[in-house]
């Protein structure tokens, strides 16, 4: 029942003041007045009794209403000896309304407010039970003990009872106060958390970024020294074992001294060639021009006939350079030896995030990551700098695959 109330504030204060209402009506039958009165004593009746449908959400002003009717009444309504009551102003059950709105101004108001209240209410009692007609007997004390007991302790009651709920409520109020500052203060620690988190991971990216460019910078000078250094000297090695070959051929010498200075001078050769490719898998020459020419000569060396397409206004770090040139390479070399495509598609945009590339070819497709594969190396190089590679190759082709690189590393 409580809980239906508590859901029902409205219907169930109506619910009230009818009920009031009918408990007023023997009252209204019972008096001895013209129907002008009777009118006036049940629309006072009913105005008592609707102040508790408000209570809740307006509790002062139904309380204020239902006292100057109270007033009202002690002032007309109760028999003084100096003439006879008003009858429409006769205090009747609906005045227990008071005793609820005194409550309810003690459970849903500051302890001030309803304070005033009370004391309100107590004068008010007070005054009624010194104009009631049996304090003016002969023998009053007994009626005046009880009706001030009576009415004192109705008084007390109801306010005490509004205010241990008030109490509760205050209660409840503080818990969830220090429930939501205990909140606040975790959440506060989360968020420092978080920025401090936030803050360790820019740190971590400014210092992968530069471990990336200063590798990138290191395997450029290490493919300059192999090109300007040992490159050249291994050249010029074999072009003084060629000399020596011809010189000994031109002086009939013995065919095994000519057989190991041919040997040596192939083996220079082969070991120059080597060499010229280790330093291209290092870091290409052509990539200091720029990731379009270099492209474009890579696209230039493709057994299968390559569309290139380069839209870049700003170059992106060396690193990224280096890192799309090579996937680009990789997935070259993957069309030509698997896919049976007949011709390539590259395209190089530049998108707010950074670089993108996509490489398409119209072969058999199937194409999928495995592990150990060459797609499984590009993924793990794009993923050192936070990249992306996406496949979409179905069988029967045609094969996409699409590397998103940021601009910097």
């Amino acid at each position: 029942m409580r809980a239906w109330a508590r859901g029902h504030p409205w219907l169930a204060d109506g619910l009230l003041a009818a009920a009031l209402l009918v408990v007023t009506a023997p009252q209204l039958a019972a008096g001895q007045a013209s129907a002008a009165a009777r009118g006036a004593f049940t629309v006072l009746a009913v105005l008592l009794a609707a102040t508790l449908v408000p209570r809740r959400r307006y509790p002062v002003a139904a309380f204020t209403v239902a006292a100057v009717i109270g007033a009202a009444q002690i002032l007309f309504g109760v028999q003084n000896g100096s003439g006879p009551p008003v009858f429409a102003l006769q205090p009747n059950n609906a005045d227990l309304v008071i005793l609820v709105l005194l409550y309810t101004l003690a459970a849903y108001r500051p302890r001030p407010v309803s304070i005033a209240g009370l004391v309100v209410c107590l004068i008010g009692s007070a005054v009624a039970i010194a104009r009631w007609s049996p304090a003016h007997g002969t023998h009053p004390t007994g009626a005046l003990f009880g009706a001030a007991a009576g009415l004192g302790g109705l008084t007390l009651t109801a306010w005490v009872l509004g205010d241990s709920v008030a109490y509760r409520y205050r209660r409840v109020y503080y818990a969830s106060l220090e429930e939501r500052a205990a909140r606040a203060e975790a959440e506060r620690d989360a968020q420092a958390r978080i920025a401090a988190a936030a803050e360790r991971a820019r740190e971590l990216q400014e210092r992968r970024a530069r471990a990336v460019d200063e590798s990138a910078a290191r395997l450029r000078r290490i493919e300059r020294d192999l090109h300007d250094g040992a490159q050249v000297r291994l050249a010029a090695l074999a072009m003084t074992l060629g000399e020596i070959k011809e010189n000994l051929e031109q002086s009939a010498a013995d065919h095994r001294t000519l057989g190991l200075v041919g040997a040596a001078h192939q083996n220079a050769k082969d070991t120059l060639a080597e060499l010229r490719d280790l330093a291209r898998g290092i870091h290409p020459p052509v990539l200091d021009r720029g990731l379009g020419p270099a492209l474009g000569i890579l696209a230039g060396t493709s057994a299968i006939p390559v569309a290139l397409t380069v839209a870049i206004t700003q170059r992106p770090s060396p690193a990224i350079e280096a890192i799309a040139y090579f996937c680009a390479a990789e997935l070259l070399a993957n069309v030509t030896k698997h896919s049976g495509a007949s011709r390539v598609t590259i395209g190089v945009s530049e998108p707010a995030s950074g670089l993108t590339l996509t490489v398409t070819d119209d072969g058999d497709g199937g194409a999928r990551l495995v592990a150990g594969g060459g797609l499984a190396g590009l993924l793990e190089r794009v993923q050192t700098v936070d990249g992306r590679l996406e496949i979409d190759s179905p069988p029967g082709g045609p094969t996409i695959v699409t590397i998103e690189l940021p601009r910097h590393a």
